[in-house]
């Protein structure tokens, strides 16, 4: 999965913190893997063992050992044009340096199978052994802080998401949210300005779908809400009369 709103809230605030800051210092980066499902995780496990490619983990889905799993994890990449996994400049190194010195364990500090672009919560370890102690898994850990944190709209360095009553969130999905339409992206960010939707994805990568504007008042009362077109050809922020839908 690709939406950083699924991890905990802590990891959030550090994720908008790395991106911020990252920028500030000529790094482009962007988040890529956040959580991960049991199946997703063993079919990472399975590459370079029974599927084509280099093994990259030594954990398997259901032995949690993977702070993916936990919502704890998440994965960067380069967003400079220049290469996803292009480590010239030693762009990883002074990504990672800039990240630990935020308070994120970095994991390429790891002696068995270093990963450059993976970033953790250093509050239980650097194995999962520490969070296993506390929580019998991570169903039971999420619990503890999906109920804790407010619904509605949240903030962090990245931009607006929304957590709705059963701790879920939208993400590549309209959504009506007080009788107006907003747009999430693939990470749960609510967008503004001009954005495509083909359907089922917000700004595809082929460039395809219809395009939206969305109000762009940065802090407005309406930021993000969908504007639309009048029958005479008047411009107005869109009202929708049924209720909420979330």
């Amino acid at each position: 999965m690709r939406n950083i709103a699924l991890c905990h809230p802590k990891l959030q605030l550090l994720a908008g913190r790395l991106i911020e800051e990252c920028s500030k210092q000529g790094y482009k980066i962007a988040i890529g893997e956040t959580l991960r499902t049991v199946e997703e995780q063993d079919a990472l496990y399975a590459q370079g063992r029974t599927k084509p490619g280099n093994i990259v983990t030594n954990a398997q889905g259901g032995s949690y050992n993977s702070y993916h799993q936990w919502g704890t994890a998440f994965d960067i990449f380069r967003n400079d044009g220049k290469g996803a996994y292009n480590e010239s400049g030693q762009f990883f190194e002074k990504v990672g340096a800039i990240g630990a010195s935020l308070g994120l364990e970095w994991g390429g500090n790891w002696k068995s199978i270093v990963d450059k672009p993976h970033f953790q919560l250093p509050d239980w370890g650097s194995s999962t052994s520490g969070i296993k102690k506390v929580y019998e898994n991570p169903q039971v850990f999420m619990k503890t802080w999906v109920k804790e944190e407010k619904t509605g709209w949240i903030k962090n360095a990245t931009g607006y998401w929304y957590r709705k009553a059963d701790g879920t969130f939208p993400a590549n999905a309209w959504h009506i949210i007080n009788n107006h339409y907003y747009l999430f992206n693939r990470d749960g960010y609510m967008v503004s300005g001009w954005h495509r939707w083909d359907g089922k994805v917000c700004d595809p990568d082929d460039g395809s779908g219809d395009w939206f504007f969305l109000d762009n008042t940065k802090d407005g009362p309406l930021e993000g809400a969908c504007w639309h077109s009048k029958d005479n050809g008047a411009q107005e922020i869109w009202f929708v009369a049924q209720e909420n839908n979330l």
